[in-house]
């Protein structure tokens, strides 16, 4: 197995390699005969008659029996080619399962394009949680387009009335971001994303948008395409420190998972769940507890 663009590829020799060798010694076969039957037609005083004859009908005998063979080994070969991509998938699944659903991982700093790739690919719902949310309120133009469009967006954010109201969370809040400004922006994003939700709600005459607040420190980040599905995918960014070179990304994707081998995805939602009391492991998330969603 190895790693191409940011997706597991599985690598060896082709399918329809088997058989290749044999194939290509028949078909020699097949063009020296029919060399040799041109040249008698066209020069028939070359050799004696009954040289000619044998070399016709040795050629015709040929030419039956690569014909059989042909269709004999055919199904194999068909079958081989199955049984190789089959065990391609299975190598997969067998890794992506090792995994835990992470199909690649680096610390590229391509926040906003792996956000819009999300965003765009998203059919039915979408998660996005986060703390500063400084990339999302700057798009918030993409979503409302996507929301317009049908899609169901669940927006995960830090409370910003707590931060500034609890003593000394938005002191730990700055140094841990490395940014003074960190309050301020979190509340100008809140404001921006709660506008925009507004306005979409308002236009959709139902509530497209959702913005869920937490009160806690959430050291990871997340926008996460069709949770509660097999389709679920997106994008993981968990924040050793704030500073940006020692935030790490994972590309998940679904795998079958139980209750002793969970995916990192689906440990992810669970998370988000619990922050802001909906249950996003269903198909339709709905409220389970008790936290507070500003409108």
């Amino acid at each position: 197995m190895r790693s191409g663009r940011g997706r597991w590829a599985a690598t060896g020799p082709s399918p329809r390699a088997a058989g290749r060798p044999w194939t290509g010694g028949g078909l020699l076969v097949i063009v020296l005969g029919v060399c040799a039957n041109l040249l008698l037609m066209f020069a028939p005083d070359v050799v004696p008659a009954w040289v000619a004859s044998a070399v016709v009908l040795c050629t015709s005998a040929t030419l039956v029996l690569v014909a059989v063979a042909v269709l004999v080994q055919w199904p194999r070969r068909t079958s081989d080619a199955g049984a190789a991509a089959a065990r391609a998938v299975e190598e997969v699944v067998a890794t992506r399962r090792e995994l835990r659903g992470v199909v690649s991982a680096g610390k590229e700093r391509v926040r906003g394009a792996e956000f819009s790739e999300t965003l765009l690919g998203a059919r039915d719902r979408l998660i996005i949680h986060g703390v500063g949310m400084s990339v999302v309120s700057r798009e918030v133009d993409l979503i409302r387009t996507a929301a317009l469009g049908g899609l169901e967006i669940h927006i995960v954010m830090v409370d910003p009335r707590w931060l500034r109201r609890t003593r000394g969370m938005a002191g730990v809040l700055a140094r841990y971001y490395d940014n003074p400004q960190i309050l301020g922006q979190v509340e100008t994003s809140y404001r921006d994303i709660a506008t925009m939700a507004r306005e979409v709600n308002v236009e959709c005459a139902e509530e497209r948008v959702r913005v869920h607040t937490y009160r806690a420190i959430s050291p990871f980040g997340a926008t996460i395409a069709e949770p509660g599905t097999p389709k679920v995918n997106g994008v993981i960014e968990f924040h050793v420190t704030g500073r940006l070179p020692r935030r790490i990304r994972f590309v998940v994707e679904y795998y079958q998972d139980d209750v002793r081998d969970r995916s990192l995805v689906s440990q992810i939602i669970d998370s988000i769940s619990d922050l802001s009391g909906y249950d996003f492991s269903a198909t339709t998330p709905g409220r389970s507890r008790g936290a507070e969603q500003i409108q």
